[in-house]
């Protein structure tokens, strides 16, 4: 399998990941890196929000031998589950900017004979695929990371035929997250993240913009539902939020955003609070949206059949 680079503008043939550890400087690029503890992190994460996506996927009609792109794949968790759903006359588009996410993909997918995942190499910024070539594209955690997210969602629909859609999973209010009872020390530890978010040029709650980014480009908001999630010590909200957060404070704290007590004693903090049983941990609010491109004026709805959806991708 090959992994073709629009940004560099080559095929990278048999690419391992001593290559791309002994070149890459990607660790700027991502607030977590891509180092392999991050990559288990995201595992994790897969598990804790993959049923949420597969009910999404199932709203917006996602199906067999759709052509799909799977927009910042990470180390394509979502690629592989979308994979299985188009099957093997279907496609998956698998776009990041991370060499070393799309190596770790590559080699999952020659582990399970996963033919039908493309790997694609560069920004999400630059995509460049044929006007009407898509029936889907997805995107987790997605926009609020891009400076100009609205022309992200642009992009991407004019890649999807009349009737598509674009399926999103955002944050809507990072802010959110808390313990209940409130407690101080956790609440300074969002704080500090949302002003690094801030610092860094991002727009943590991109969500509340997707319907006026949709208004721009032809795309019809048919689903926007906030989630909501909580769970007690030890559930899958819990430890999803504590991993995070231990991760990612140190460099907050290198950075001056909170105290290297603060950090020292977060985890301590965070254990009492789970040994007396009665705290439960607030994840941050998303939204989960189906886009559907729009038909041309006096059309019927486009055949689900391969032979109906026009251009081919190459």
């Amino acid at each position: 399998m090959n992994i073709v680079s629009e940004r560099e503008g080559f095929v990278v043939h048999d690419l391992k990941a001593d290559d791309v550890d002994a070149r890459s400087g990607e660790e700027g690029e991502y607030i977590l890196g891509t180092e392999q503890q991050e990559v288990e992190r995201l595992r994790f994460q897969h598990k804790v929000w993959v049923e949420q996506a597969y009910a999404l996927w199932r709203r917006a009609g996602i199906g067999a031998d759709d052509r799909v792109l799977d927009l910042g794949c990470g180390p394509g968790f979502t690629s592989m589950e979308l994979a299985n759903i188009v099957g093997p006359g279907g496609r998956v588009i698998a776009r990041d900017k991370s060499e070393r996410f799309l190596v770790f993909l590559k080699e999952n997918c020659e582990r399970q004979s996963c033919a039908q995942i493309e790997l694609s190499l560069g920004s999400v910024e630059d995509i460049e695929l044929p006007a009407g070539s898509l029936d889907a594209a997805y995107a987790r955690w997605l926009l609020s990371w891009v400076e100009d997210a609205g022309a992200v969602v642009e992009r991407v629909a004019q890649c999807l035929r009349p009737g598509g859609v674009l399926v999103l999973q955002e944050y809507l209010d990072w802010g959110a997250m808390r313990l209940a009872p409130r407690h101080g020390f956790f609440d300074r530890a969002v704080a500090a993240c949302l002003q690094s978010f801030k610092d860094g040029g991002a727009t943590i709650d991109i969500g509340e913009r997707v319907p006026e980014f949709a208004a721009g480009c032809d795309l019809e908001v048919e689903y926007f539902a906030p989630v909501a999630r909580a769970g007690g010590p030890g559930s899958m909200e819990w430890r999803w939020v504590e991993q995070f957060l231990l991760e990612y404070l140190p460099k907050l704290a290198e950075r001056g955003l909170i105290g290297c007590d603060e950090v020292e004693e977060f985890g301590g903090k965070l254990a009492e609070c789970a040994q007396g049983g009665a705290a439960q941990c607030c994840a941050p609010v998303l939204v989960d949206v189906v886009l559907r491109k729009l038909l041309p004026c006096g059309s019927q709805p486009q055949s689900p059949s391969r032979s109906a959806r026009s251009p081919e991708l190459t």
